[in-house]
């Protein structure tokens, strides 16, 4: 796969901004997996955590992006978390329906 370095510039530009902290006013929900498997050779595990980023630092830099965020670490997801297997995926989707109930009930 060819690197552009104008996407790669998007990239980093946008880790830079989230480290400096973006000051997001309204809610946020974080939907990562639960872990994070090197991908340098192919496993069964890679079809059930993030091969792309280290879901740690992800973690982290979430609570960068404003003053109410909520992490939700999904066991067996994916990077594209809505493309994880069918269990994972239910999860996500419960969580999510949770979060947004509860800010929904709160206004």
């Amino acid at each position: 796969m060819a690197v552009y370095a104008g996407w790669l510039h998007a990239i980093l530009s946008g880790h830079k901004a989230v480290a400096a902290g973006l000051g997001i006013t309204a809610p946020v929900c974080v939907l990562l997996s639960a872990r994070f498997v090197p991908p340098t050779r192919w496993s069964e595990e890679l079809t059930s955590a993030d091969s792309v980023l280290v879901v740690d630092d992800i973690a982290r830099a979430a609570l960068r992006l404003g003053a109410s965020v909520t992490v939700e670490r999904i066991d067996g997801a994916l990077h594209d978390v809505f493309l994880s297997r069918h269990d994972a995926r239910e999860d996500a989707y419960r969580r999510l329906e949770r979060w947004v109930t509860g800010w929904r009930a709160a206004i």
